[in-house]
């Protein structure tokens, strides 16, 4: 067993990056290897294949850890690994070092700073509808600190019944039209979904207490629609 190592070294250099999935939706890391191993005294046939196939292998189950933006601790992650013993040691071959360098192609930092730059963005819109737009003094507020002069009186008018309209859109009407939705996932058909959006008239009617709607001489539309099905 003492002559089982003796084979001279040998060094496999990837010139050709090869492309590892990050984290990052969408973006790989270009990783180059370079592996020195030593054969076995009956070595295996394509060995040279196999002890970059397992180095790849290895290299791309750590690389998926790490979003794109953290391409430096993923190299040290990945050459720590693969100087571990599990990884040095195996049947046929011995590898005696093995490194690997990563790097992004410059389209992948293009689509990195654009994903950046939009979740940036959503972060400050969100920011902005909890902690401004939710309240309408702030709202008009804002847009008079972002006017050179100040505005005239129907200018903040109209910013303020914006304000009040983005509350009642989500006070009012944006739960209402959650329910709706929830109400017409049953109604497949178009006349069942007209039949329920007149149903739905007629309970918003009498709810407001509408005085029409109580006049025997002016038909709901409910009933003008049971009598076009009689």
């Amino acid at each position: 067993m003492r002559w089982f190592w003796q084979r001279r070294a040998r060094t496999i250099q990837c010139t050709q990056p090869r492309m590892l999935r990050c984290a990052t939706p969408g973006i790989h890391f270009e990783a180059t290897f370079t592996i020195e191993w030593r054969p076995a005294l009956r070595a295996r046939p394509n060995l040279e294949d196999l002890v970059l196939s397992r180095t790849l292998v290895r290299a791309g189950e750590v690389a998926q850890l790490f979003p794109a933006v953290e391409v430096r601790t993923a190299q040290d992650t990945i050459n720590a690994e693969l100087g571990a013993l599990e990884h040095t040691h195996a049947t046929g071959y011995r590898c005696l070092a093995a490194r690997v360098e990563l790097a992004l192609s410059e389209s992948a930092r293009e689509d990195l700073a654009q994903q950046q730059a939009d979740e940036a963005r959503v972060r400050r819109l969100r920011f902005l509808r909890k902690n401004l737009y939710e309240q309408p003094d702030l709202f008009v507020l804002d847009r008079i600190e972002q006017q050179d002069d100040w505005p005239g009186a129907q200018q903040v008018a109209e910013w303020q019944r914006l304000a009040r309209w983005m509350v009642a859109a989500d006070e009012w009407w944006q739960p209402m039209l959650d329910q709706w939705e929830k109400v017409g996932q049953g109604f497949n058909d178009i006349e069942l979904q007209n039949r329920a959006m007149l149903a739905l008239c007629d309970a918003l009617q009498k709810l407001k207490g509408d005085e029409a709607s109580d006049d025997s001489s002016v038909p709901s539309p409910g009933a003008a629609e049971g009598r076009r099905e009689e």
